[in-house]
């Protein structure tokens, strides 16, 4: 009897193992790999920063953050990237300046096609990831969290029908079991390349 148990139990299993072996594991979306230093996996598309300045982008930092053309030291990378699925581009902006940055990174902006906020961030670091997951249709965002005494992690900023939250340290973490499918921005090196500075 205990033979025949044994004899069922590996037929079993040898059943199991042929149908895994027919299971296409590319169709298996891939996890978003964060190593110690907040790293993405480097298999996720990535969109470059705009390369021609903005004079729209530039008056709409200046007004958010109450700062002075000229005086206050300011410097600006944007995407254009649609987050809500309309097929009209929002610019996503990362500021950054003495007024504007700090330990726990720099400050950000969602404007709509007219240059009008959408959202403000605090506490940026970057990269930044733009999710293909939405929530109430717009796109959630992926921002990592570090310095300023805050815990290594990446957030989960999710739209809630008006704006994004404003500090990703205070959101949701990302899981080890979430999986991520979008793009990354914002992907240069701050120090080496400081984009735009508003003169």
């Amino acid at each position: 009897m205990k033979l025949l148990n044994r004899f069922l139990i590996l037929g079993s299993l040898i059943l199991t193992l042929a149908s895994c072996s027919n299971t296409n594991l590319e169709s298996i979306p891939k996890a978003i790999e964060i190593n110690k230093n907040q790293n993405y996996s480097s298999s996720m598309a990535i969109k470059n920063s705009e390369t021609i300045r903005d004079i729209g982008v530039e008056n709409a930092i200046l007004e958010a953050y109450s700062l002075q053309k000229g005086v206050d030291e300011v410097y600006y990378s944007y995407v254009k990237i649609d987050l809500n699925n309309d097929s009209v581009p929002e610019y996503f902006v990362y500021a950054y300046g003495p007024m504007l940055s700090g330990s726990g990174g720099g400050s950000a902006l969602i404007l709509n096609s007219d240059y009008k906020e959408i959202s403000r961030f605090t506490l940026v670091q970057t990269p930044i990831i733009i999710n293909n997951h939405r929530t109430k249709n717009w796109k959630d965002i992926i921002m990592n969290v570090s310095g300023g005494g805050a815990t290594p992690n990446a957030a989960i900023m999710k739209f809630d029908g008006k704006t994004y939250p404003s500090n990703p340290s205070l959101e949701p973490t990302l899981g080890t079991h979430d999986y991520i499918d979008g793009i990354k921005i914002f992907t240069e090196n701050i120090s080496k390349n400081q984009g735009f500075k508003i003169e």
